[in-house]
Parts: structure tokens; C-alpha cells; sequence
């Protein structure tokens, strides 16, 4: 008895790991990083935080919108395609619409300077702080078709950096009108 379990758990052990070393796989493992906010995702984060210009607070925000988006976002994986050593995903993800939410913030902005300006002068610090809290408390969804690439190597799937236009739409940033 102790030998079927036994060889039962390595059938399911290699199937996990042979499942794992597909095209899709690989892609679903990136993508749950993103979902999970593993230790990569979360330096890529604090990274792109402390890159931009913002007070604390507005970082403790941007911090809670980047994060809020990543755990939310949703993924089908729609198709698959193998040539040889290369390879193509493509996904449906489902993400906020922080695009049209900067937007919205900027044309707001524009109607209403006067409420971003402290003693005549335009304030930076407010006006994030405005844009940034839409952007948290935003509903609003977007859904993308993405398509990563991939590489046999080793016998081994590899997923290719993604491009510029793709990590924009997994955050919710893509510039949609310019298509």
C-alpha cells in the first residue's frame, strides 16, 4: 500500500513539473507573481515608487494603488502556439482602468486649477495626491489581449522580457486612444 501511495504522489509530483514547463505555464507562473505580490514584484514596485516624485503620503498611496491592481487582476489564457523552440501565449488579463482615471484626473485639473494651487501657485503634491486617490477608489475595468514569447532553452520554456506596451497594460496604464 505504501508503494502505490507512494508512487502516486511522484506521478502527480512529475505531472506538476511537466505541467509547469509549458508555454502556459511559464506565463501563469509570471502572471501569479503579479497576483501573489512576490518578493521580485514587490522591489519592481518600491523601485517604480521611489522613482516618481511624491511626497511619503502620496507614496503610501501609489504603494496601495499599484498593489490593489496587481492582487485584482484577472487572466484567461486564450491560446497557445509552438513552433519548434519558440512560442506564443496569448492572455486575456482584467485590470482597473488607471488610464482613463489619470485622464480624468488631468481634465479635472484643467477645469479646476484654482482647488491645486496653494497661495497662487500651482502644487504639485495636491494634485497627485487628487489623481492617485482616483485612482484607488476607482471600479472601473479594462481587458487586454496580451501575447508573450517564449524560448526553449535546455529543454526548458523561458518567457522573453515583456515588451513596454504589454507592462503597461498589466498596470492598467496603456494608452488605448492612439490605437
Amino acid at each position: 500500500m505504501k508503494k502505490i501511495i507512494v508512487l502516486l504522489i511522484s506521478l502527480v509530483a512529475l505531472s506538476a513539473c511537466s505541467l509547469s514547463n509549458t508555454p502556459s505555464g511559464k506565463v501563469e507562473a509570471y502572471l501569479n507573481q503579479y497576483n501573489s505580490l512576490n518578493e521580485t514584484v514587490k522591489a519592481d514596485m518600491e523601485s517604480k515608487i521611489t522613482g516618481e516624485n511624491l511626497s511619503s503620503d502620496n507614496q503610501t498611496i501609489y504603494r496601495s494603488v499599484l498593489t490593489r491592481q496587481y492582487q485584482d487582476m484577472k487572466y484567461e489564457m486564450k491560446d497557445e502556439k509552438i513552433d519548434g523552440d519558440k512560442a506564443t501565449v496569448t492572455v486575456k488579463i482584467t485590470v482597473y482602468d488607471l488610464y482613463k482615471s489619470d485622464k480624468d484626473s488631468y481634465n479635472y485639473l484643467n477645469e479646476h486649477q484654482d482647488e491645486f494651487t496653494i497661495n497662487g501657485m500651482y502644487d504639485e503634491d495636491t494634485y497627485s495626491k487628487y489623481k492617485l486617490n482616483n485612482m484607488l477608489n476607482t471600479n472601473e475595468k479594462i481587458n487586454y489581449e496580451v501575447t508573450f514569447n517564449l524560448n526553449k532553452k535546455d529543454e526548458e520554456w523561458v518567457l522573453e522580457n515583456p515588451d513596454r506596451t504589454t507592462l503597461e497594460k498589466i498596470h492598467g496604464l496603456y494608452n488605448y486612444e492612439n490605437e
